[in-house]
């Protein structure tokens, strides 16, 4: 498994659509188009890979703990990279 995060993926989207209304009252823009995503850049960055011994009849506590490690690689990788991509303000909420 290898954990990865993308930054700015939640500048791709807004929840109010862009859209002008002119006199006739015909709107137009994107609002026409639906969810078009917004031109924004996408970084992602990929974590050290977490080696994984094959277990054909896992336990639910293999499973706990491979994916709190999991959990907590992606978190760190986070933490590490946000403010190289200028991603301070953002939250990380993994659900």
């Amino acid at each position: 498994m290898v954990p990865v995060v993308s930054f700015g993926e939640n500048e791709l989207y807004r929840r109010r659509a862009h859209c002008n209304l002119i006199p006739n009252g015909i709107i137009w823009g994107r609002l026409l188009a639906g969810y078009i995503p917004l031109r924004h850049p996408v970084v992602t960055v990929v974590g050290k890979p977490i080696h994984v011994k094959q277990n054909t009849n896992p336990t639910d506590n293999d499973v706990d703990k491979l994916h709190h490690e999991y959990i907590q690689a992606v978190e760190e990788l986070f933490e590490v990279n946000k403010h190289t991509y200028r991603s301070e303000h953002v939250k990380l909420e993994i659900v």
